[in-house]
């Protein structure tokens, strides 16, 4: 039986699962829908038209489904699309999307917003990823699955963040970043070694990983040499497959490279 606090609001055309927690002090709107499982702690609201999978849990103060943050948008038909067990912690907030995109904002499953984190409008965040404290992703932003973005980073607008990425802390970054690589306050760093390793990755995959690499970002000539020069030799490698199909299908703000050394 669903277990709602006496001082919450539950609209009564919301959908909520039958072992579902509402915690004191709690907003939800009419459109909100909830799956199994899922604990709100206290303090939390849920608006708009708003989907909850099974098993996520919202600590005090976290929001989501609020309108987003948009001058230009008009539309009121704005969705907010959220995976399974989650884990929301303490103001934490997404927003829906908007009529200037696709009108929704997306987040996947097992993923870890950490204190104060936020996921702007028309996002589209994957799987298994970590946002430490107050990191932020802009509007339009797509994150692959696994990525790590540290605390305070700040992610542009239209930026895609590769599969397995790690964003170092206060970084902002504004341009995208390839699957595995690494982000330091001086631009790409180099691969996420340490991210494949706990993904249990072949050594072997991982040494042919960093000499593309090298090849890609350090090699003789522009990079769009350097990238069809890779693709002709490692395009049915499962990771450096991976990293060419990201090269060559960059968002609008280019794929960023590693800082040059004077």
């Amino acid at each position: 039986m669903t277990k709602i606090h006496p001082s919450s609001i539950v609209d009564k055309k919301a959908e909520l699962a039958d072992d579902v927690e509402v915690g004191p002090f709690c907003t939800i709107g009419p459109e909100v829908k909830i799956g199994a499982g899922t604990r709100l702690m206290s303090h939390n609201v849920i608006a708009g038209d708003t989907v909850l999978g099974k098993g996520n849990t919202l600590y005090p103060f976290a929001s989501l489904g609020l309108p987003c943050q948009h001058k230009r948008n008009k539309a009121t038909d704005l969705k907010l699309r959220i995976g399974d067990d989650n884990v929301f912690r303490e103001h934490f907030t997404a927003h829906t999307g908007s009529d200037v995109d696709q009108k929704i904002t997306t987040i996947g499953s097992r993923n870890w917003f950490l204190v104060g984190s936020h996921v702007a409008h028309d996002c589209i965040v994957g799987d298994d990823i970590v946002m430490s404290n107050n990191a932020g992703l802009a509007g339009h932003v797509v994150v692959g699955n696994r990525a790590i973005i540290g605390a305070m980073a700040g992610i542009l607008q239209f930026t895609h963040i590769g599969e397995g990425a790690m964003i170092g802390g206060m970084v902002g970054v504004a341009r995208d970043v390839i699957p595995f690589g690494i982000v330091m306050r001086d631009g790409l760093a180099g691969l996420n070694l340490v991210g494949l390793q706990r993904a249990g990755v072949d050594k072997k995959l991982v040494m042919e990983l960093s000499k593309a690499y090298k090849e890609l970002f350090m090699g003789e000539g522009i990079f769009s040499e350097r990238l069809q020069k890779v693709a002709a030799e490692y395009a049915e490698h499962p990771l450096i497959g991976k990293v060419i199909t990201f090269c060559q299908n960059p968002s609008k703000n280019g794929i960023m490279q590693p800082e040059k050394k004077a």
